[in-house]
């Protein structure tokens, strides 16, 4: 059965990215080098919004006034309405770099509600990039500097001996609804590092010779103890935070004794529709709980089980 994917934030991204330009680096020159090229910057994982919460842009010519184009290396990032967009990440230090534009660097979790969701998708893709970029300026090989080609989609190590490429990489991860095997009660739990009270479903990576189904069963276990069947996928998201995908999935407990064995989670319990509607309640028992963010996919799997009854 195909499932469409829901219209989750992050996803919808709707630039063409064109890779076939990636390679020709002199039309990738005249294109950024347009009046009507975008620009995202992006310093210390933040971009730059105006009081409005509109996303600031830097033009080629205040770039190139600042800085050797050719040691920043911008990221093509594709085509929307025939506009180009780059992302260029700016030098990392305590104090933002003055770009002559007038606004405030936020992260992008702290805006993503205010944005419209295509604007979120690209920002979500420009900051992927360049965290690729930042963790990889050196050659896993041999430890030689790299540099970046292709239009910041690949980068070359420069000793001749050596030459390895790197590509930018998604680290994928599940997170999945559990419902006992009654389907009446879902397992959330939380870590210690969360904002206080909040809950979410099961998550974790994927690892090395393991299926996402194999996956799922393997992480429920290790954190909570149960043992899961009938896994089905539901939807995926991009999470660049900093390189994930979390593709959604839900599962069946066939046991519900909850013993939490590797110390991730500092709690984790089964919930209720009931329980978790009122969550945040005031004068109920749960008043001080939360869920996840509304654009997370982890609220996506809980709303939709709470809407089958």
């Amino acid at each position: 059965m195909t499932v469409p994917n829901p219209p989750l934030t992050y996803s919808g991204n709707p630039l063409d990215r064109r890779a076939l330009l990636r390679v020709d680096a002199d039309q990738l020159r005249d294109v950024l080098s347009g009046d009507t090229a975008r620009i995202v910057p992006v310093w210390n994982q933040k971009h730059l919004f105006d009081a409005t919460s509109q996303i600031q842009f830097l033009s080629f010519t205040a770039m190139t006034a600042r800085w050797n184009i050719d040691a920043l290396s911008p990221v093509f990032l594709g085509y929307s309405d025939g506009v180009p967009w780059f992302a260029l990440g700016l030098p990392t230090s305590d104090v933002p770099p003055d770009l002559g534009l007038d606004g405030e660097y936020r992260t992008l979790n702290e805006m993503v509600t205010l944005l419209p969701s295509t604007d979120a998708s690209i920002l979500a893709y420009a900051r992927a990039m360049i965290i690729w970029h930042e963790n990889h300026q050196y050659c896993g090989r041999c430890g030689t500097a790299t540099t970046a080609t292709e239009g910041g989609h690949v980068r070359v190590c420069i000793n001749t001996t050596c030459t390895h490429r790197s590509f930018p990489r998604t680290d994928p991860a599940v997170i999945t609804l559990i419902e006992d095997p009654t389907g009446t009660r879902a397992l959330l739990g939380r870590q210690a590092r969360w904002p206080s009270g909040m809950y979410s479903v099961i998550a974790g990576f994927v690892e090395p010779g393991e299926s996402l189904e194999e996956t799922v069963i393997r992480e429920t276990f290790e954190e909570t103890g149960i043992r899961v069947g009938d896994v089905q996928y539901m939807a995926s998201q991009p999470w660049p935070f900093p390189s994930s995908i979390m593709l959604g999935f839900r599962a069946r407990a066939v046991t519900t004794e909850v013993s939490s064995g590797d110390d991730e989670l500092e709690d984790c319990r089964w919930f209720t529709r009931e329980d978790l509607r009122s969550f945040a309640q005031p004068s109920s028992a749960y008043e001080n709980l939360r869920l996840p963010n509304t654009f997370s996919i982890a609220r996506y799997l809980l709303n939709t089980w709470l809407d089958e009854a």
